[in-house]
């Protein structure tokens, strides 16, 4: 019979992440919304600045990627002209 091993609480590893639901925001039946959706709005505005902010990079790197193609192509011609 192998001895009973308790565990601490305060030693236990965490959840990984993403182990946890998400609220759903308000509970069926009821006006009053969860516990954890307080910060739901504000999770929301992080979630769009962060769409706007990938936007952005993406047209930056769009756009240089036009100047180098433009610069190699102003090259060649210079090189095949001389």
């Amino acid at each position: 019979m192998a001895p009973k091993t308790t565990t601490d609480p305060s030693t236990s590893t965490p959840p990984p992440p993403g182990a946890f639901r998400r609220c759903s925001g308000r509970v069926r039946g009821a006006g009053i919304s969860c516990a954890g959706c307080f910060g739901d709005a504000e999770s929301k505005r992080r979630r769009r600045v962060a769409v706007y902010k990938a936007y952005a990079v993406e047209g930056k790197v769009k756009a240089s990627l036009r100047r180098g193609i433009r610069w190699f192509k102003r090259k060649c011609s210079a090189i095949f002209r001389a």
